[in-house]
């Protein structure tokens, strides 16, 4: 025993403490054993069900804008391999699938339709236990892709001045407009991301060229100098535009005629395309190539060139034939419309093969064709049939759907002139293949200009919107040089 008069004496354990810390830990330890219980129930359902859907992903614009764009089903397990048979879609379309560790992804190959509900099924998803599986679905609601018009407003006879042109910002789906931009005389536009790229007539009757946001406010773009400007053309894949160049008489400077120009907007230059003598290219025509660098163009002597101008200096254009006309550029970067005198032809660049166009004989007399585009999705297109009828006098139009094997294609008339004396004057296709944008004289018996010094056109030229797959006209507005 201690004999330290200040040792402290020891203390009893209190009994309710005591039980209470006992408590204490056999409620702890139920606690946990139960988490246990439940995680391992939760893994045991996981497992031993089939799989579940946690989430999904889909650019609900870029699927009606562009082909192969995705939709991605994630589920809470790894999956064995899911085949296109097990996928259903509602509107039905053509699917590609990819299994990913725990992910689904649906491919579709052909844009899909403006503002429709679509619902995606998968059935008989499998996990690590094929024996357990299960059936997922989810569902979305399309965009609508906007579409630019150009509305020239005609000037009124004793009239010092006019109304200003506009271009409009609109879909198919709907009858409301808005003003994307105005200026007393726009000769051409094009749309490049969210802004327009826009080619104005000045008082000389030289052209501008301005660079619009989505506000509406302008910036003007430089040119080589004091001319006019045609065939303005927007890149599908960067942010370039380009265009044909000719000096007005007696402006100083170096002269050009006809002299292909590229602007890059990103950083505001503007240069020649080199061609095969190394001097800048005169056009008479040219394009650019979806999804590559390169630009074909066509020269006086009807020589095409494929031109790739972010190549190295000592890099040769390559010489792809003559043709006295270059007609359209497929969506897939590989293949171009031409033709002769004769008949049209589709050019593969990739392979060096040229196909020939059998024109559709809808009437029973002679048909040409005219003009030609090709489809987002598949390797079909759009063709303008003309037919001379030698009993009237008259020349019959049509627009004629061509898909299928080329070799035995299937086709069918999309749209026929409706008016006695209606003319299709040209037409586009929408980037899900879903409608046509006809442009049309209605009375080309009483058909008048608007003057412009380039590029008039009938002040009544009117663009129809025709549905693809049923010919029906869903809208029609006063305008011209309709693009999505």
């Amino acid at each position: 025993m201690s004999t330290d008069p200040t040792s402290a004496p020891l203390r009893t354990p209190d009994p309710a403490a005591t039980a209470a810390s006992r408590r204490f830990r056999r409620t702890l330890a139920a606690l946990l054993t139960g988490l246990i219980v439940l995680c391992l129930g939760l893994v045991a359902v996981n497992l031993l069900n089939g799989p579940r859907l946690t989430g999904s992903h889909v650019d609900t614009s870029a699927v009606v804008t562009a082909a192969n764009q995705r939709l991605v089903l994630e589920t809470n397990q790894q999956l064995t391999e899911v085949s296109a048979d097990q996928v259903t879609v509602s509107p039905a379309g053509v699917v590609d699938v990819q299994t990913r560790n725990d992910s689904i992804v649906i491919v579709f190959p052909q844009p899909l339709a403006y503002d429709t509900e679509y619902t995606v099924s998968v059935s008989d998803v499998t996990g690590p236990f094929a024996d357990r599986s299960s059936d997922l679905a989810v569902s979305f609601r399309t965009d609508e892709a906007p579409l630019f018009l150009l509305s020239r407003s005609p000037a009124q006879a004793g009239e010092s001045t006019k109304a200003p042109d506009r271009i409009v910002r609109t879909t198919v789906g709907s009858a409301e407009t808005t003003v994307a931009f105005s200026a007393p005389y726009i000769q051409s536009f094009v749309p490049v991301g969210d802004e327009l790229v826009v080619v104005t007539v000045t008082d000389d009757l030289s052209n501008a060229l301005s660079l619009v946001d989505r506000d509406g406010r302008a910036a003007e773009l430089t040119l080589p100098g004091t001319g006019t400007v045609q065939d303005l053309q927007a890149s599908p894949s960067s942010s370039t535009v380009g265009f044909r160049f000719s000096s007005a008489p007696g402006a100083g400077g170096h002269v050009y005629d006809n002299t292909l120009f590229l602007l890059d907007l990103t950083r505001g230059t503007v240069d020649t395309v080199a061609g095969l003598d190394g001097e800048p290219v005169q056009a008479i025509a040219w394009g650019f190539m979806a999804n590559r660098p390169e630009v074909v163009a066509q020269l006086f002597d009807t020589t095409l060139l494929l031109i790739d101008p972010r190549a190295a200096a000592d890099t040769v254009p390559i010489p792809i034939g003559q043709f006295p006309n270059l007609n359209a550029f497929a969506p897939d970067g590989l293949r171009i419309a031409v033709s002769d005198q004769d008949r049209q032809y589709i050019l593969d660049l990739s392979t060096g093969a040229e196909a020939a166009i059998v024109p559709q004989d809808v009437a029973g007399t002679t048909p040409y064709t005219a003009e030609l585009r090709f489809l987002t999705g598949g390797e079909g297109y759009v063709q303008r049939v003309a037919e001379f009828d030698q009993a009237t006098g008259r020349v019959r139009q049509s627009l004629i759907l061509v898909t299928g094997d080329p070799a035995a294609p299937t086709t069918r008339v999309v749209y026929e002139p409706v008016l006695p004396n209606e003319t299709i004057v040209g037409f586009a296709i929408s980037p899900n293949d879903q409608y046509l944008a006809i442009q049309t004289v209605p009375n080309s018996q009483a058909q008048v200009t608007d003057g412009y010094p380039v590029d008039p056109q009938a002040i009544t030229a009117t663009t129809l919107f025709v549905d693809l797959a049923t010919g029906a006209i869903s809208r029609s507005i006063v305008g011209i040089d309709a693009t999505w």
